[in-house]
């Protein structure tokens, strides 16, 4: 089971550097992420978007450090920012996702969807962390961490998967 772990940190903690990476990279990219901030007050915008992606990394960085409060944080955050979206849906605001970088692409059910496959990984990754298995083997890891990372890039890039297979289906 170690090697479940590791793939889900490695998945974890991907998503979690590239998403604050995204918001962090520049200044207009941060202001950028918190103009799609429409629930909150103007002035609560900006900082919101810094702790947002402040927390990020912190959640990265623990996934790595110390597992079972990364896989705690992470979860966390997904359900957060998960209750934000369905809010937002409910609400009819449909800002850009701006998770990964500047986007067109309007918050919607799909980001629902991968928040709810990224939550399956923190709980494979706990369901790993307590259970008893061997050690970790250098054939297991050589393949573990390219599978979470492979699944991260999939997960980063779900919404444009996603757009292709509404597309596809709306043309037949």
């Amino acid at each position: 089971m170690v090697h479940v772990l590791v793939a889900s940190q490695a998945l974890l903690a991907t998503v979690f550097v590239v998403s604050a990476y995204s918001k962090l990279r520049s200044r207009a990219a941060l202001r950028s992420f918190a103009a799609t901030l429409r629930s909150l007050p103007g002035p609560a915008r900006f900082p919101a978007a810094g702790a947002t992606a402040a927390m990020e990394v912190v959640a990265a960085a623990t996934l790595i450090v110390f597992p079972p409060v990364g896989l705690a944080a992470g979860g966390v955050l997904l359900i957060a920012f998960s209750t934000w979206i369905a809010v937002s849906l409910r609400r009819g605001q449909r800002e850009a996702c701006q998770c990964f970088g500047a986007s067109v692409t309007p918050l919607g059910p799909v980001h629902l969807v991968r928040n709810g496959l990224l939550l399956l990984v923190v709980a494979l990754g706990s369901v790993a962390l307590m259970s008893p298995g061997g050690p970790a083997t250098v054939a297991g890891l050589a393949l573990a961490v390219p599978v979470g990372l492979v699944g991260a890039i999939l997960l980063i890039v779900f919404d444009d998967i996603a757009d292709l297979f509404m597309e596809a289906s709306g043309s037949a």
